[in-house]
């Protein structure tokens, strides 16, 4: 669907909901929040959206400082049978050792983590578009599925009305046929009319009860009393500018779905430096203190140890199977798929906007033409 279709509906749909008499907004603004709250498919989206901001945190996690520590007690038992040149050092000795550390790491530089980080950005882009495309999707759906649930009521209420008069004129038929007035013909025909007619009852109360278990899977219970729309008239403006060029443009700044498309262009690209990256080498700052504390030894004496350390870590990777090179080639392969997707959604945004547009004009111009029609009609 493109940018000027669902500019269009989402402006019918939010009149829907909003633009009409107040027992019928309260109605289907009420079946709206419910949809929020507890429609399957927006929740989903509603997580999904969640869980893909969270993987934001997680890329950038690689690049902050590592804090870690660990600490330790062991029992030492040592027995010592034979010390060739260490005079006095033999027999036995028990003593417990305790100790602890705390290390400290920094990324100086690491391609990988960076372009995942970025990568990460990207995802946040779709899965919002994603999300937006989810919301409008919801009131397409409750403005859609309320609109069938009244139309069925209508429906169910006019197949009754038939059904009740048919049914009058069925006695009537059958009154002037027993006094010598109709005839079987005319009873029989009558007759066959009503039997549609409760055909159509029945065709009607099913429609309307399946509308309402529709709109019952979008909140999750039953709908009370549906109160027609307002019948206001729409306004019969045509699109401004009017200019199918304006709304193509438009459209491709706007859709979701090619905002879309165009990130996850920008992520596949990020994938291709982040794969390729793995050929850099990493820097690290390091840092680690340490504690070892002995209660004692073969000697008999005890000992306490502490150190610091603080350096530069560079890793350099010299063979890694080739993995890399295949990564990459993957990685690009998926870049070229990602922009065939996108080039398949602006051609489709193209001809749709195009056609939308024609159909906008031209629905117009009908609808014109049948108020005059109807306005004839009454002013006959």
């Amino acid at each position: 669907m493109t940018q000027l279709d669902k500019t269009s509906l989402l402006s019918i749909s939010l009149a829907s909901l909003l633009v009409v008499n107040t027992a019928a907004a309260d109605d289907m603004m009420t079946t709206y929040q419910l949809a929020v709250e507890q429609d399957p498919v927006y929740q989903a989206a509603v997580n999904t959206y969640d869980a893909e901001k969270a993987t934001l945190g997680i890329a950038r996690s690689a690049l902050l400082p590592f804090l870690g520590a660990n600490a330790g007690t062991r029992k030492t038992d040592q027995k010592v049978t034979s010390a060739d040149n260490i005079p006095g050092v033999d027999g036995e000795a028990d003593y417990n050792i305790d100790d602890w550390a705390v290390s400290f790491n920094q990324t100086l530089f690491d391609v990988p983590a960076w372009q995942g980080y970025k990568k990460a950005k990207y995802n946040v882009d779709k899965a919002g578009y994603d999300f937006r495309t989810a919301q409008q999707e919801l009131i397409f759906r409750v403005a859609s599925i309320y609109g069938q649930a009244l139309v069925a009521k209508e429906n169910l209420r006019v197949s009754d009305a038939e059904k009740k008069a048919l049914a009058e004129q069925l006695e009537l038929d059958q009154e002037r046929l027993n006094v010598g007035l109709g005839t079987v013909t005319n009873l029989y025909a009558t007759e066959s009319r009503y039997q549609l007619a409760v055909t159509n009852v029945v065709e009607s109360d099913f429609a309307l009860r399946d509308a309402l278990q529709a709109l019952k899977e979008l909140t999750g219970q039953m709908p009370g009393d549906l109160r027609q729309i307002a019948e206001d008239k729409p306004p019969l403006d045509p699109p401004e500018p009017d200019s199918v060029d304006y709304w193509l443009q438009t459209s491709l700044q706007n859709n979701l779905e090619f905002q879309s498309a165009s990130s996850t262009v920008e992520i596949a690209d990020r994938e291709i430096s982040r794969v390729k990256g793995q050929h850099w080498p990493t820097l690290d700052v390091v840092a680690s203190h340490s504690n070892v504390d002995s209660d004692g030894s073969l000697t008999g004496s005890g000992r306490l140890t502490e150190g610091t350390d603080v350096g530069l870590r560079l890793d350099i990777p010299l063979i890694q199977g080739w993995g890399v090179v295949a990564g990459t080639d993957e990685a690009r392969s998926r870049y070229q798929v990602s922009l065939q997707n996108q080039e398949g959604v602006r051609r489709n945004i193209d001809r749709t906007s195009r056609s939308s547009y024609q159909a906008v004009k031209s629905g117009i111009s009908r609808l014109i033409a049948l108020r005059a029609a109807v306005k004839a009609g009454l002013s006959t």
